[in-house]
């Protein structure tokens, strides 16, 4: 009895444990100049405002690929995706807080060309039913040949809209901070 009790109790803290855990975007980060050939990178954030639990929704995607006129990229692969933690509450868990705002760091690493962030999709899970919501965007971005670039901030409003702004005085010291190695091109 005594055994099968330390089983279901170390079950259960390992499913627990795996709710809690956060799956960053700035986890895909390379911690070194390595870029597959051809290829370049953009690193940039995602920040939303840190409102009350209940206007956070499940999940949070934004949708990129290369630019009009041309064939579009797999959705499926072609996307950050921000999962807040649900397991007690809705909660951000970024990689810090910059205020009132949780932000997530993300890199694309693609070949060198002109791409476009087309669209940002949120999803809310009730009781019963999923309701998914999506918006257009057109926010343009350029990856070159063999560089790392700093992109800017997807800033989020409590509305879900979505604006391009930069924060490179906060961001590439921070990112210096955390990938020492990576030398990021403003």
């Amino acid at each position: 009895m005594k055994n099968k009790t330390i089983a279901i109790a170390g079950i259960l803290i390992l499913f627990l444990s795996s709710c809690v855990v956060a799956n960053l975007p700035s986890e895909d980060i390379p911690h070194e100049n390595k870029l597959e050939k051809d290829n370049g990178m953009i690193i940039g954030a995602i920040s939303f405002e840190a409102t009350r639990a209940r206007d956070i929704l499940n999940s949070y995607t934004f949708y990129y690929s290369k630019e009009k006129g041309f064939a579009w990229d797999d959705p499926k692969k072609n996307n950050i995706r921000i999962k807040p933690s649900q397991t007690v509450g809705m909660k951000f868990k970024p990689d810090f807080y910059d205020n009132d705002r949780a932000v997530y760091y993300f890199k694309i690493e693609k070949p060198q060309g002109r791409y476009i962030f087309y669209a940002f999709r949120t999803m809310r899970d009730g009781v019963q039913s999923y309701t998914y919501t999506t918006k257009e965007l057109a926010i343009p971005f350029t990856i070159e040949n063999g560089k790392i670039k700093y992109f800017g901030e997807l800033n989020v409003n409590s509305f879900n809209d979505v604006r391009a702004v930069s924060k490179s005085e906060r961001d590439l010291p921070k990112l210096k901070e955390m990938f020492p190695n990576l030398v990021i091109e403003n």
